[in-house]
């Protein structure tokens, strides 16, 4: 069963009540929406938490209810924890500044220094975590993680950015050694690219193809990156975050390049089914842009008397059966080393991965909060405007 990114909401509603709707068409279906926060608990079908004072509340993103993240959580309490959702973090940020008290959060590591200045974050106990030994050190140490020799933030997933190419339209860009960030300002494929539409990923690119350091560009650089953009926005075809909307364009030839993540990759080998569409996922030599996102416990958590819980939840979305299921569904890699057991190499680094992680991501720039990002947002949305 497929659906385009405008399925109408009650077609939607209908098909997710029936049970008809598996929980990973759900999550495609719902982000191609840009949804809001919702409560699980108000969808049918008897697999979601009740709501009640016995669990916990996981504030996350669409799609992290998949019981296959839950394992452990379920055979130690016999039910999911209550699920809220948010469609990306500025909202969650905003929803929790305004007196939104969940007891678990899911941030990614952009994220971590706003919200723990703000009072969102309180102290992780690793030692309550049985999986915490078999995470991946890079990961440990991923910045703003520990504050003040108190750590705040357990990783769990990760990713790159990066741009997938048809390669069977774009042949020169097969070849690993031509794989650049500047194949987005290539003038032989205008009107079918697509650059992020997330400002501080547009500029993070530009100042790569520039050889600058996208955290800390200076007032100055960040013109040169609006100068390069506004040169670039014109080759675009399309703005979206939507992986759906983005493989349905790049199976039609309606994209040849497009930026996305390894998720991309698993929608775009749904639509390349049956089809004699070739493409690769690149390995810039400026380098790839790496994000995680992990879990967090919100102070409510220690007034509830959801502290421990709150570790449970976290213990089972860092278990290797959790990371073993993240990998094979959505391409994105885990923070648990034996996660990766039983994963073929040749299939790891096809959608972007390895079970090297560690090597792999040697000397890599791991996503940051980039200077004054409101003036880069704002000036994202005037040069997509045309200014």
């Amino acid at each position: 069963m497929a659906f385009g990114p405008l399925m109408e909401t009650t077609r939607f509603h209908d098909l997710l009540c029936e049970g008809r709707l598996s929980r990973r068409q759900a999550h495609r279906v719902m982000a191609s929406f840009g949804v809001g926060t919702a409560v699980v608990s108000t969808m049918g079908g008897g697999a979601l938490a009740e709501t009640t004072d016995d669990h916990p509340v996981f504030f996350t993103w669409v799609g992290y209810d998949a019981p296959e993240f839950m394992v452990h959580y379920i055979a130690k309490y016999g039910s999911e924890p209550i699920y809220t959702f948010f469609a990306d973090e500025d909202e969650a940020f905003a929803k929790m500044r305004a007196g939104f008290n969940p007891h678990v959060t899911y941030p990614c590591g952009p994220s971590l220094k706003l919200w723990n200045d703000a009072g969102l974050l309180a102290p992780i106990d690793t030692s309550l975590l049985s999986n915490w030994p078999d995470v991946f050190e890079v990961f440990k140490n991923a910045p703003n993680s520990v504050v003040d020799g108190e750590r705040l933030y357990v990783p769990e997933d990760w990713g790159q950015t990066s741009f997938i190419v048809r390669t069977d339209l774009a042949p020169e860009y097969a070849d690993p050694a031509n794989q650049t960030w500047k194949a987005l300002w290539d003038e032989k494929y205008a009107g079918r690219i697509s650059i992020s539409d997330y400002s501080y990923e547009a500029f993070a690119i530009a100042a790569l193809t520039l050889g600058l350091d996208p955290w800390n560009m200076s007032e100055s650089e960040r013109i040169q990156c609006e100068d390069a953009l506004r040169e670039q926005i014109p080759l675009n075809r399309l703005y979206t975050t939507s992986h759906t909307e983005q493989a349905q364009a790049l199976a039609s030839g309606e994209l040849v390049i497009a930026t996305g993540t390894n998720g991309l990759l698993s929608e775009l080998n749904e639509q390349a089914q049956q089809t004699d569409m070739e493409f690769a996922f690149a390995t810039p030599i400026e380098g790839a842009l790496t994000w995680h996102c992990g879990l967090c416990i919100h102070p409510a958590a220690i007034e509830d008397g959801f502290y421990e819980r709150s570790h449970d939840i976290i213990d089972s979305f860092i278990s290797p059966e959790a990371g073993a299921y993240e990998i094979s569904n959505w391409y994105y890699g885990h923070s648990n080393a034996r996660s990766y057991d039983g994963f073929d190499e040749e299939f790891l680094r096809s959608i972007g991965q390895s079970k090297n992680v560690e090597e792999f991501l040697e000397g890599t720039a791991f996503q940051q909060t980039m200077n004054e990002p409101e003036v880069l947002a704002l000036r994202w949305e005037e040069l997509k405007a045309g200014f």
